[in-house]
């Protein structure tokens, strides 16, 4: 018999996944930008195609981590959390390419997340 411990394991494993799939196509747009941002010697220069094949790569793990993650939660469910993207890529943007995160911004996001957790959030059945 499993133990209370294990269940709950198993149940998070898969959430686990998700915000790993989340944090690496973050990651991989936000390489891509860079990349991109710093294209000095032409598109096809060794380290331009260095840099975005490894911000392909990030991106690809993403996609690799989604695919294994929808194997147990549910697309309803998934599909919204990858919102959280917009929060990542707005703090991301600020942080490395000095973007400016105005109230209109932060209003939008903070809606759009609200709106995440309406969806995710389970109904209680009534009758």
């Amino acid at each position: 018999m499993k133990s209370m411990s294990q269940i709950s394991n198993v149940k998070i494993i898969p959430y686990i996944i998700l915000f790993i799939s989340i944090l690496f196509s973050i990651s991989g747009q936000l390489l891509m930008k860079h990349t991109m941002s710093n294209l000095k010697e032409g598109l096809f220069s060794w380290v331009f195609i260095q840099q975005l094949a490894l911000a392909v790569s990030v991106y690809c793990l993403g996609i690799v981590n989604w695919i294994l993650a929808l194997r147990s939660v549910k697309l309803s469910i998934a599909y919204p959390l990858t919102s959280l993207n917009y929060v990542g890529i707005l703090f991301g943007s600020y942080y490395f390419f000095n973007e400016m995160i105005t109230l209109t911004r932060i209003a939008g996001v903070i809606t759009i997340f609200l709106g995440v957790l309406l969806v995710v959030i389970p109904v209680k059945k009534s009758i």
